[in-house]
């Protein structure tokens, strides 16, 4: 009873201050543009940075100090982009160069009578991927940044803090995987909103806390938002999956004459539970593969050794994403050999964030367009060729071959515009000095 009625006051009270004082037609607009931006591209990283400038506050002293914390935010972003450059170039060199990428941007959350809210976002992926959001809203009728006590006091906020509780709670029975047996670190997680910026004001009026990737649930879960209806937590869900990629078993060995490094890939939050086991299986089995040869090759250098040789050679085997837009996630698993020469081996896979599902070639390709993917290719390498940039093996018939494989060895996936790109292995198509060529298709040209 003593919930309900201070919901009641509560919403009479924000009634009186928002519609019975101050029309809104008379209130604050604010804009949101770009303030600053900053970018690199490069064979094995990316930076894509812009910072939100916002305008149109009551105090400009206050929104000088907003905006200038987003560009010491993307000024800090950019510096730790180049320290990693400078950590990779200065430690690994060719195929073994890990891969990396940084995004910063910012989106309209809330465009009401009342309140304008808008979001930041941290992207970083490399082995896996990592999404760190905060949220900012402004009031209307008062042209200021809006406070969480504005809101809710001590009190309702830890009623707040248990409705969310038991919202988790009951999403575990239907299946969801919160970390609801650590309620210290709910407690800890939840108590940072403000500082952390985890809450904002969303088009109904209502309260809406959230929690980023890995905080209370596993990744797979993605970015968690609660939002306050009267006396309970509900869910926010945009009715997409969210799929997790991890570091599970490794195997490091560092010899003078040899080495291997492989670490074994997890992906999580497949629609299908009996499809991601296989997919895991998979990754698991490969990882062995490569192991054995290792000692295999490790037995029979022992002996070349004592016969007065000295080989030299080391294998690999890691993953790094490739896509992580709205509707896909894909990544690549790498198989490296290095002795005399050195050959790469990649298996991509691509997953469907609205339902949840490993792609197959044929959910993507229409079999009549397989032709129009092969002449594409083939123009492609020619005019390469021509231009002197190209080594490839323009024959017919090599590239036919070549392409058949490209579904059963899962050489290909989506990129962030959802165009299709194949891979073809070293050699495949090309002579050794090409690598890994790539080509990009645009399915809506087919």
């Amino acid at each position: 009873m003593k919930n309900k009625l201070f919901i009641g006051l509560l919403l009479i009270a924000l009634t009186i201050a928002f519609t019975g004082v101050i029309n809104a037609d008379n209130g604050y607009t604010f804009t949101l543009s770009e303030g600053a931006n900053k970018t690199d591209d490069s064979e094995y990283w990316y930076m894509k940075l812009s910072a939100p400038k916002i305008s149109g506050m009551a105090d400009e002293n206050e929104q000088a100090g907003l905006n200038q914390y987003f560009l010491d935010y993307l000024d800090w972003v950019a510096e730790g982009y180049e320290e990693d450059k400078a950590y990779f170039l200065e430690n690994y060199e060719g195929d073994e160069m890990p891969r990396f990428g940084y995004e910063y941007s910012y989106d309209t959350v809330t465009d009401s009578a009342d309140f304008f809210a808008f979001k930041t976002s941290l992207f970083y992926a490399a082995g896996s991927s990592m999404t760190v959001n905060e949220y900012w809203t402004l009031d209307k009728h008062s042209g200021k940044q809006a406070e969480l006590s504005d809101f809710a006091d001590e009190w309702r906020l830890t009623e707040i803090r248990n409705m969310i509780m038991d919202a988790m709670k009951l999403e575990n029975e239907n299946g969801a995987g919160f970390w609801v047996e650590d309620e210290e670190n709910f407690i800890t997680s939840f108590s940072f909103a403000e500082e952390y910026h985890h809450w904002y004001i969303n088009e109904a009026g209502n309260l809406v806390f959230t929690f980023d990737k890995y905080e209370i649930a596993p990744g797979a879960m993605g970015e968690s938002c609660f939002e306050i209806t009267g006396d309970k937590a509900v869910l926010v869900k945009d009715g997409k999956y969210s799929f997790d990629l991890y570091a599970g078993d490794n195997f490091s060995v560092e010899e003078k004459n040899w080495f291997i490094n492989v670490t074994v890939p997890v992906v999580g939050g497949l629609a299908d539970k009996a499809e991601e086991e296989e997919m895991n299986k998979h990754f698991a089995e490969t990882a062995e593969s490569v192991k054995s040869d290792f000692e295999k090759d490790v037995e029979f250098a022992q002996k070349s050794i004592a016969e007065g040789n000295d080989p030299h050679f080391g294998y690999e085997y890691n993953y790094e994403i490739m896509t992580d837009s709205d509707d896909y996630f894909a990544f690549k698993t790498s198989k490296f050999f290095v002795a005399a020469s050195s050959s790469t081996s990649n298996e991509f896979w691509t997953l469907d964030k609205n339902t949840g599902k490993l792609l197959q070639w044929q959910d993507v390709v229409p079999e009549s367009a397989e032709k129009s993917i092969h002449n594409k290719i083939l123009a492609e390498m020619i005019k390469v060729n021509a231009s002197g940039q190209g080594m490839y093996y323009t024959n017919d018939n090599s590239l036919q071959a070549a392409l058949t494989n490209v579904p059963g060895y899962h050489h290909w996936y989506l990129n962030e515009d959802g165009q299709l790109v194949i891979v073809f292995d070293k050699y495949e198509v090309a002579v050794g000095a090409m690598g890994n060529p790539e080509f990009v298709i645009d399915l809506a040209s087919l």
